[in-house]
Order: structure tokens, then sequence, then C-alpha cells
């Protein structure tokens, strides 16, 4: 009765529990469906890959034989002299095949010989009689039949291994002579392996199975071999899955259960932590004002408290403001429910290193401050090296080790600020030079410190001393995977100091500074909006124009006005995607996903901007109006060698088609990586391989020349 009652007292916190349950179950099947699903693909792409690379190698061998045999045909056999041999090989350029020799044996008889390698010691050697039983029978089918054959790998009289292909010639249709194309078995087994793939292994064997090339050896379990689809050649060709790849394959599914599975009981059990302490929670409401709920450490607001208290008493003190190295890496692969927890951990061993005269705060996210109440350094490195023996042991969260270090920049009051706020700025340029150079240690600022803040504000004057009027708009071509053909444009913002480009990422840290952002804002849309009209009259052409506005710009007013603009220059607001950034967040949700719907329903186009880059992008796509996910360029470049993050792509592509939303890549530099966002179904991309971002002029000059994408 008493387990009825407490089953009862708790009936509404079971049936979520029940809920949350089914759903995480469910969730991970999904997930795990859906990457055997993407491997499955990613086999099928690399064995096309892989065959289609061999096909090609063996092709180029064929049509350097067939050169040999036109130039025998043409010269005619009787005619052949030494000579005209050396000529043709003068003027031929065999490189890239693994040439070791060719020759010519008019009735079977080896006259005719080049190699860079050997002598000429087999001229006058009778092939049809020859000593070798592989060599009668080759050449007597090559006759007989008319076609190629391959010796395969045999050790060759001039020495070395290598394979032979041998074509008889015919006159008036009587045997003329034999040809052979002799290549190194070694230089050839180098050029399969180019490239090789790291998803698939592959093995070259004779009719017998006896294997040739490759890193697979026959076994019945590869079933029925296919046959390349190329004339003249037999072999066959085995593809089997890597076990590296079978072997990180189910890692990733151990870890993505392990982990989902950590996540899922860590917020069980933080449910019913919360369940059961939610009236105490509320009683210790004042408590948390000056502390840091997850990691109990003080916040800035104590920070504050205490540093002003310092300097009111004219007390010394060392402050270090400490940032954990590579801490993202945690949160973006494993979670932030992981990453949470590891913060807390670490927090429990701060607590333990605290006394009287050593203090660690919250500054925020993964970033603490060290406030150390002495005067003298050697007292403040005792303790900063306390912080660093912390570090040496790895934090174990359910049953994983993690090993991670941490930057800090250190400095003094009263050498190095007056106010708190001089102080952290400091000490985070010597944190952020530390991480730059070699991370996992401390620094204490030194005068050159202050040679750098002056070039920031020596460059903040030049940046002054430009308005909004003199920024240019710059343009980048935005390109159809299918058709390569120009579908529209991204504008981005430039600002040149007489005649040379500023940073632009620095130009816009001094335009937030000065709240200028919106003007910019303003004027890269009203200046698209007359590129827009422009190119329309000139190309009879509607071309799309994407920016960037900031969350900062986005309100009513700018609603107003970008409706008020393309009405005034009876534009259709379809012509226009508005991309906003997903690793900044909008400080009223509620009220920007209002505004964005509004201008969606008037036409515009909404893209989420270096998606997968940011905090929340599961919450940020299932919250907002979107149109088009913008792939960031990071995912590109390491999408060959980094599994996950082409797994990320993958899970990317099937929640843009799931949602019906267009996907454009960015930093598109290579055909390799071109080829790629074909087969995962992109739609559109920008990059180098195509063009860099241009000034209006220069782009309206290509248009007219025809401009397009050359492979």
């Amino acid at each position: 009765m008493k387990l009825l009652d407490k089953l009862k007292e708790h009936k509404m916190l079971i049936i979520v529990y029940t809920i949350i349950t089914l759903l995480f179950i469910s969730m991970t099947t999904i997930t795990l469906v859906s990457l055997n699903q993407q491997r499955a693909n990613l086999i099928e792409i690399e064995s096309i890959r892989e065959k289609e690379h061999y096909e090609k190698i063996l092709n180029n061998i064929l049509k350097e034989f067939e050169t040999i045999k036109v130039f025998t045909e043409t010269v005619g056999v009787d005619n052949l002299t030494q000579g005209k041999v050396d000529e043709f090989i003068d003027n031929s350029d065999f490189s890239n095949i693994g040439f070791i020799s060719f020759s010519i044996a008019p009735d079977g008889i080896m006259e005719y010989y080049y190699s860079e390698d050997y002598g000429d010691d087999i001229i006058g050697l009778d092939l049809i009689n020859d000593d070798r039983e592989h060599v009668r029978d080759a050449v007597a089918y090559a006759i007989a039949n008319k076609v190629v054959v391959i010796n395969d790998p045999f050790e060759l009289i001039q020495g070395g291994y290598g394979l032979v292909f041998r074509r008889a010639i015919f006159e008036n249709d009587e045997f003329a002579a034999i040809i052979n194309l002799v290549i190194q078995y070694e230089s050839l087994n180098n050029l399969f392996n180019v490239d090789q793939s790291e998803v698939v292994n592959i093995g070259i064997y004779k009719t017998d199975y006896t294997k040739i090339f490759g890193n697979l050896e026959y076994s019945e379990d590869l079933g029925d071999l296919d046959n390349f689809n190329i004339d003249d050649v037999d072999w066959k060709i085995g593809i089997a899955v890597s076990e590296n790849f079978t072997r990180n394959a189910n890692l990733i599914d151990f870890l993505i259960v392990s982990l989902s599975l950590t996540i899922y009981l860590v917020g069980m059990y933080l449910g019913v932590l919360y369940y059961r302490s939610n009236k105490k929670l509320l009683a210790t409401q004042q408590i948390l004002i000056h502390y840091d709920a997850l990691t109990q450490l003080p916040n800035r607001r104590q920070l504050s408290k205490d540093v002003n208290q310092f300097i009111n008493n004219n007390i010394s003190f060392y402050l270090g403001f400490g940032d954990l190295d590579n801490f993202k890496n945690i949160n973006d692969i494993l979670g932030h429910s992981v990453g949470d927890v590891f913060l807390q951990v670490l927090a429990d061993r701060f607590h333990k290193v605290v006394d009287d005269i050593f203090r660690i705060y919250r500054w925020g996210g993964d970033e603490f401050i060290f406030l150390i109440k002495t005067d003298e350094r050697k007292t403040a490195n005792k303790y900063l090296e306390k912080i660093y023996k912390i570090f040496e042991k790895p934090i174990n969260i359910k049953e994983l080790n993690y090993n991670i270090a941490m930057s800090i920049g250190v400095v003094m009051y009263p050498r190095h600020g007056l106010e708190i706020d001089d102080l952290v700025k400091r000490a985070d340029i010597v944190m952020y030079d530390i991480k730059s150079q070699q991370k996992n240690t401390y620094g204490f600022f030194e005068n050159r410190y202050l040679d750098d803040l002056q070039r920031e504000v020596d460059f903040e004057n030049i940046v002054n001393k430009h308005t909004i009027d003199d920024i240019e708009v710059y343009l980048q071509p935005i390109l159809n995977v299918k058709t390569q053909e120009i579908y529209g444009f991204e504008a981005l913002s430039r600002l040149f100091d007489n005649g040379k480009p500023l940073n632009t990422i620095e130009v816009i840290k001094v335009l937030e500074r000065k709240s200028e952002i919106p003007k910019l804002d303003k004027k890269v849309f009203n200046t698209i909006c007359d590129y827009y009209t422009q190119m329309k009259k000139e190309f009879n052409k509607e071309y799309k124009f994407s920016f960037n506005i900031s969350p900062i710009t986005l309100s009513k007013e700018f609603v107003d006005f970008a409706l008020n603009k393309v009405k005034e220059c009876k534009i259709n607001p379809h012509s226009f995607i508005i991309e906003i950034i997903e690793t900044i967040g909008f400080k009223d949700i509620d009220e920007s996903i209002a505004l964005l719907e509004k201008l969606k329903d008037a036409g515009f186009q909404i893209a989420m901007d270096d998606f997968g880059m940011g905090y929340s992008s599961l919450s940020y796509i299932a919250k907002l109006p979107l149109s088009v996910i913008k792939i960031d360029r990071y995912f590109i470049n390491n999408y060959y060698d980094n599994e996950l993050d082409r797994l990320l792509i993958f899970a990317i592509r099937d929640v843009s088609k799931s949602l019906k939303l267009k996907i454009v890549v960015e930093g598109i530099e290579t055909q390799q990586q071109l080829d790629f966002i074909k087969s995962i179904g992109a739609h559109y991309y920008q990059g180098y391989i195509h063009s860099k971002p241009m000034s209006y002029e220069i782009l309206k000059k290509h248009l007219r020349e025809g401009f397009k994408y050359i492979p």
C-alpha cells in the first residue's frame, strides 16, 4: 500500500520520465540507423571511386600502348629502324605509367628496343620460340586472337619485376611483328595506391584468384568478383570494407550509445535532484546571486565586490584570467551536458585549493578568474602552480578519462591597472597571447602588451577616419552545384585605407563598439538593391543577393525599412536572402522569430549562416523560419580526414532535406570538395575554386565576358 501511495504521489514525475525514456531510446535508434545508412552510402561511393581509379590507370597504359601500335603500323615493320624508334621515344612521354622499356620484334625476333634503365642484351631474342613457356604462350595467343596479352608480374631478363603488355602487328592480314611494353610492377603498384581509400580495401587478381595488386587477400567471403570495364583485361577486382573503418564505426556507435546513456542518466539524476530540492533552491536564491549555479564558485558580481574592496583599501593583489584549452571540442563532440559535468568536477578541485589569500571565480563559460591577495610574485607563482597540478590528473566522467589544460594571463594591481575592467582586459590579452603560442601555462603582463594595445588604438583611429559611406560592398558568386551557373551573390563589406584593405573582422569590432553595425547593415542592403536593379536591366536576369545582418540590427525598425525599400524599388523580396549568424544569440528569441517570420511572409528568404559552428544548432533550426542553411567551410576543410565532420555533414544534409531547406556550402576550393558536395546533394556553393569576392565593376566585366565556372 505504501508503494502504491508513493507511485501516486510521484505520478506526474513517472509519466514525464517514461516519455523521456521512450524519446531517448527512439532518438538513439534513429541516430544509429541514420549513421549506418550514411556509412553504407560512403562505402558505395568509395568502392566505385577506387575501381574507377584502377581502370583509369590501366586505360592510360593501354592508351600509350595504342600509341606504340599506331607508330609501328604507320612507319611499317619493314621500314623500321632504331633511329626512327629513338626519335619516336624522344617525342613521347611514358613517365606517367611506370615505363621500363618497349620493344618491337619483327616476325617475333627482338630487333628494336628502348629502355632508360637496361642495356640491349635481349636483341635477337626469338619470342615465338622463347625458352620461357609463359612468353611463348602469350605471344602465340596475341597472334592467334589479335588481342592485348598481359604477362602478369614475373622476373624480367634485364632484371627487376614487371608486367609485359604484348600485341601482334599484322600487315595485309599476315603476322608482321610483336610489340612489347614493359611496365615496372613497383611503379604501377604505387600508382594504384595513390589516394588509397581509408574506407575500403582493394585486391586485383588473376583469373585463378592469385593476387596481383592491392591490400586485400582473396577469400571465398568476397563472393563473385567484378570484372574491369576494359577490353583485353581479364583481371578481377575484389572490394571489402576496411577493418579500420569497421572498427571506427563500431567505436563511434559505442560512443554515441555511451554518451547518450551518460547524458540521459545525468539528466535523469539532475531531474530527480531538482524535483527533490526545488523548495531548497528557492530558499537559497539570494546566495546564487553571488555564486555560479553550476560550479558553486563566486561569480562576476562577487568578483567585482571583492576587487573593489581591495582597491578601496589599497591592497595589492594579482589577478589571473584563465581559459580552458580546447574545451569547445568537449561541448561540440560530447555535448554540453558532459561539458557541464566536467566543469563541476573541475570546480570541486578548485574549491579544495582556495584559502584566505587565494580565491577562484567563474567568469563565464570555460573562463575563470584567480585572485591572489599578495604583492609578492613568488607567492603568486606558488598558487598558480597549484592550479596546474590540478590539471595533471585527468577528469573521469562515467569511466572515461578527459585531459585538458588551461592558459592564464596574470596582471598586478596597481602596476597594470587601477580598475577591474582594465585589469581583466590586460590579463585577457596575456592569456590569448599564451594560448596562441604554447598553451597550458601562465604568463605575466609585460610592456610589449602595451604596444599591442597601442596598435589596437591606432587601428581604431584609422577606422574612425572613415565613415560608413567609405565601406565598399564586394560580391562573391554563389553557384548552382548541378548546372555550375551563377545563382546569385553574397554581399561582403570591405574598407580600404590608402588603397590597402583593412581586416574586416577587426573593422566590424570597431563598428560594434561605436554602435554603427545597424548603419552598415542598412548601407549594404541599400547597395545590393541598387546592384539588383542595375544587373536586371543590363543582363535581363534576376540574380539572388544574400547579405548578413547582426542580431543587433534585427528590429521592427529594420523590418519596416527593408519592406519599404523593396516596395520603393519595385523589387521581388524573394531575390534577397537574409543571413543570420548562428553563433551569436538573440537577446529575445521570441521577438526575433516574430520579426524574421514577418520578413519571410513578405517574401524574403532566411538563411542560417555558419551552421554547425554554434552551440544551439538544433534548437535554432527548429524555431527559426529558415529557407536556407549555409554549411561552414570548417567542415568542408576537414571532411576527408575527419570521419566525425563527415558524418555531421551527412546529418545536416538529412535534417535540411527533412525540413525542405536549401543547402549552400561555403569555402569550396578544390575539385575534390566540389565532387563531395555534389554527392551529398548540396544545392549551391561559393568559394575560391570559382572566384574570390570582387568589386561590383569587376564582377560586371566578368559577366559581360561570359564569366562562368571552368572545371
